[in-house]
Parts: C-alpha cells; structure tokens; sequence
C-alpha cells in the first residue's frame, strides 16, 4: 500500500509546471466558474429529482465550508454519487442533457479513469488526460462512493484489492498515452522518473486493453453490493480506497451548505472528511502552496473556433 501511494501522481499532475499551460485567473476564472456552476446546477437537479444520493466533495466541500462557494483560485467542481446510484443518474441525466453535455464514464473507448466527467458541448478544456480526446469541454467530476465490507479482514482484502487494481489501470492508462505525459512532466525530474517506471508496468501488462483494464478495475471498486454497509470507501478519489474509507453515516448521510446562494449537500460529518482531506481545512493556503490544474487549451461557448489563453500545445 506505501508503494502504491508512493507511485501516486495525482498531486503532483496538480502542480507540475508544464511549458505552454493556461493559468486561469482574474475575469476569465471567474467566468469559467460560472460556466462549472451551471453544470452542476443540471447535476444536482438530476440527483434531486430522481433521489439520487450526491454530495460536494474535495474543493468543493471545502469551498462551501470555508468560502460559501468556489475557492477563489479554483477551477473545477467535485460531486460524489452513491455508486448503487449511479446507472439511474446516467440514464435520467442522459435522457435529459444528452445534446447539451457529454457522460464519460469507464465504458467511453480508451477513457482510462474512474472518475467521470459531464462535459458541456461546444467548449474546451483540454486537460492532461485529454490530448487524444476530442470530447474535451468544461467538466465537473463525478467521483463514486462505493460500499464495502463490515468484516473487517473482508474490507481489508477490499481495499488491497482495489489499490492494486487502480495502481495497475493508472500505469496502463499511462503506458497508452506515455507521449503526452511525458511531455507535460517534462520540467519535473521526479515525476518523470515515476512516470517511466509506471509506463514500463503498463508496457508489462499491455496484453490485455485499456478498456478492459478499466472495466475490471471498476467491477473490483464495486465489489461489495451491501447497500446498507457500515462503511463505505471512495476507490478512485486522490487518497484512495484506505485513505477515504468512512462511516455511511458520516459521509453517505448529508446536511446543507451553502454554495453560491445554492443549499446544496456536503457530508454529515464534513469537519472529519476535510480534516482527513486537507487538515486544518479553515486556514487558507500560502499561494505558493495551491494547487494548478494543467490546462492546454481552453475556448468558451461563445468564442466559436478561437482559442482563449495560449492554446492547444502538442504533446
């Protein structure tokens, strides 16, 4: 599991300086949190109408403790939905925003991650994840909450399962697109170096696809189908299955926060998830501490075929 976590690239992708990125700030931030708020907006109604169980998570829990909305510097927005809930939130979602947005999920071809995406058509954010994704619009993550075991050394098995198994889709997802990501790790020795260990453990289990490693990864996440567990895990979130393993009543239960004039969920016990995630969650961070997400390109809905900030960069 040390291992594991040793090899996680997910914070450090978070602050890697990458050669022509997009540094969102000042009017152009602000006017994309606008555009993330309105997809959530479509989200949360789907949710509510159809019952399915959701919360903000990650910054966005945390933005609507400690600043009632968006943490001012941030550019993405987070919800967490029940994973027995999911299939009915895609199908009503889909059903409803199916011209308006696009769903990708672990079943979208050579997707290779586990957190899904609704993505606003005719826009851009072209993401780390996104150089052979031609679906790349602004996004808001849905990550699931899964259930697992009350026995102990059955949520233990759950856990080493679930670590190994995202550990191994990560270093295939990284082996298909080890161009790209090399090139963005390009100016960070350490990062670069974990990357080529990983895309060699890709490279090793590249006899079975992308998409069959995801599948498989997924079915393990959801392993457990006890939909009245005492615990529950999110397996594909930044801290893993052991690192975000809770409660159901204090993290799949919710209260209201207010976010940008919207009451919107966020755990029961959100003081435990935020300190667990970020821990003195109420002092706001040195500058030089926050986090930045690599963009490449980014274009609005109302900007046709001109691309806003430095563009598309080739990888």
């Amino acid at each position: 599991m040390g291992l594991i976590q040793l090899f996680s690239t997910v914070d450090q992708f978070k602050q890697v300086n990458t050669a022509g990125a997009v540094a969102l700030s000042g009017d152009q931030l602000r006017k994309y949190q606008r555009y993330l708020l309105g997809i959530a907006e479509d989200i949360i109604s789907v949710c509510e109408e159809e019952g399915v169980t959701y919360h903000l998570t990650g910054g966005s829990a945390l933005g609507a403790v400690r600043h009632g909305g968006f943490i001012p510097w941030d550019d993405d927005m987070d919800i967490d939905i029940l994973g027995s809930d999911f299939d009915r939130f895609e199908k009503a979602f889909l059903a409803r925003f199916s011209d308006k947005y696009w769903l990708h999920t672990y079943r979208k071809k050579n997707y290779g991650i586990l957190v899904n995406r609704v993505r606003l058509k005719n826009s851009v954010f072209r993401a780390r994840e996104d150089s052979d994704n031609d679906e790349c619009g602004f996004f808001v993550d849905i990550i699931r909450i899964e259930n697992t075991y009350d026995n102990p050394i059955l949520r233990f098995m759950h856990g080493m399962d679930c670590m190994g198994m995202g550990f191994l889709l990560s270093c295939r997802n990284y082996y298909f697109k080890r161009k790209s990501v090399l090139a963005l790790a390009a100016r960070n020795k350490r990062l670069a170096a974990v990357l080529r260990v990983k895309i060699f453990i890709g490279m090793l289990i590249s006899f079975r696809s992308l998409d069959r490693w995801a599948e498989k990864t997924q079915r393990c996440y959801s392993r457990c189908k006890n939909n009245h567990s005492k615990y529950v895990s999110v397996p594909a979130g930044r801290r893993h299955f052991f690192g975000e393993l809770y409660r159901r009543t204090d993290f799949v239960e919710s209260d209201k926060a207010s976010f940008e004039e919207h009451m919107w969920n966020v755990p029961r016990n959100y003081d435990l998830y935020l300190t667990n995630m970020y821990g003195d969650y109420m002092t706001v961070p040195d500058p030089n501490a926050r986090e930045e997400h690599v963009v490449l390109e980014i274009r609005f809905p109302d900007e046709k075929n001109e691309t806003a900030g430095n563009g598309r960069q080739e990888a």
